[in-house]
């Protein structure tokens, strides 16, 4: 017998609500029942990372969105396509330069004939970030 993997949200409030305005960094959303939440942006810009005693030095500054949400962090890359969460800030990061060198070692440095088409695209935005590594 096979089930298909479903999720289920009930007693969700649906309608428009009014225009709201917030503070600069700070972005209104709407959760289930209707109630408004914020949350804190800001970004980063790495010039270098270091992880599993490897350091990984930027030909440019890396912008890092760095989002905090009610039960979590999330660090976001788009130019590298990295994304990464935490229970709390330092879990966050610790993930974004785990997953980076990770990326490292099984994207950027695989051969183009094994990645496919998005892989690919996320190796050449690697390589062109990381100048050197000590």
């Amino acid at each position: 017998m096979v089930q298909n993997e479903t999720a289920t949200q009930r007693n969700t409030a649906t309608g428009t609500l009014p225009p709201m305005f917030a503070p600069a960094g700070r972005v209104p959303e709407t959760v289930p029942g209707g109630f408004k939440s914020t949350r804190a942006s800001e970004t980063v810009f790495l010039t270098e990372l270091t992880c599993e005693g490897r350091t990984f030095v930027f030909n440019h500054p890396l912008p890092v969105q760095v989002v905090q949400e009610d039960g979590g962090w999330t660090f976001e890359s788009e130019e590298c396509r990295l994304l990464a969460y935490g229970h709390d800030r330092l879990e966050a990061e610790s993930s974004f330069r785990h997953f980076f060198v990770y990326c490292w070692d099984d994207i950027a440095c695989e051969d183009d004939e094994r990645l496919a088409l998005g892989a690919l695209k996320q190796k050449r935005a690697l390589l062109a970030l990381v100048k050197a590594q000590k």
